[in-house]
């Protein structure tokens, strides 16, 4: 279940830890105003580039190259922050060791594989796949994303079953559900279809709710996000 709290979405299935996905409600604001939701102050966030790369949250904010960012099993009262605007927000946390992730996943993200590479970095870390409960926020819709088929081949190349493409008229185009595709890598990585929720929510159809870098055409100089954010805990 999804529900709205003081201008931002909830997940039921992370409600262990303090987190939001945010919209237009909170537009210009950046985490470190949005983590008082938390309770929490230190925020972790890192400069996203559409890859594969995954860091730990050190030292306070990280504006290292990367599109995950995880908090170590040591921790407290830390948050971990993505931003998007069409691309998919990923929330993830361990039940058992309280420590959390976000991924920025977009179509490069998702091909490159940067789902299943988060889950080896937190594995690594002691994660056992049936302790995490993952949300997988707002993002455009496979009704709205068209994309060239060089592209969905791409993105589908990294699944062992193919879903999320519906056909076009133009051989060249198909729509791609990329929430879809990042649920089959979870539930191919072994995680069950329990553990993960997908937002009813396209950032492309609701437009008094979040931006959307296609609908809006957005450019360099009124490039509008919105934020994800998740805060650890750590079992005494």
């Amino acid at each position: 279940m999804w529900q709205w709290q003081s201008g931002y979405l909830k997940c039921d299935l992370l409600a262990p830890w303090p987190h939001g996905f945010f919209g237009k409600a909170h537009a210009g604001k950046l985490p470190e105003q949005l983590v008082n939701y938390f309770g929490c102050e230190q925020v972790f966030r890192v400069k996203q580039v559409h890859g594969d790369r995954c860091l730990a949250g050190e030292g306070g904010i990280n504006l290292s190259a990367a599109d995950g960012i995880y908090t170590l099993p040591a921790s407290d009262k830390c948050s971990v922050w993505v931003c998007s605007a069409d691309c998919v927000p990923i929330l993830l946390g361990d039940r058992h060791l309280g420590l959390v992730a976000a991924i920025h996943a977009g179509w490069r993200g998702t091909a490159a594989g940067i789902i299943p590479k988060m889950l080896t970095h937190l594995a690594t870390l002691g994660t056992k796949l049936p302790d995490l409960a993952i949300a997988l926020g707002p993002a455009i819709s496979g009704a709205n994303y068209q994309v060239e088929l060089e592209v969905a081949n791409q993105v589908i190349s990294k699944i062992a079953e193919p879903v999320g493409i519906t056909l076009e008229p133009d051989p060249n185009h198909v729509r791609l559900d990329l929430r879809l595709v990042q649920q089959q890598q979870l539930l191919e990585a072994g995680i069950d279809l329990t553990q993960i929720a997908i937002a009813p929510y396209c950032t492309f159809r609701d437009q008094d709710l979040f931006f959307s870098y296609r609908r809006d055409r957005l450019t360099a100089a009124n490039y509008s996000v919105q934020w994800s954010g998740i805060a650890n805990f750590v079992h005494n």
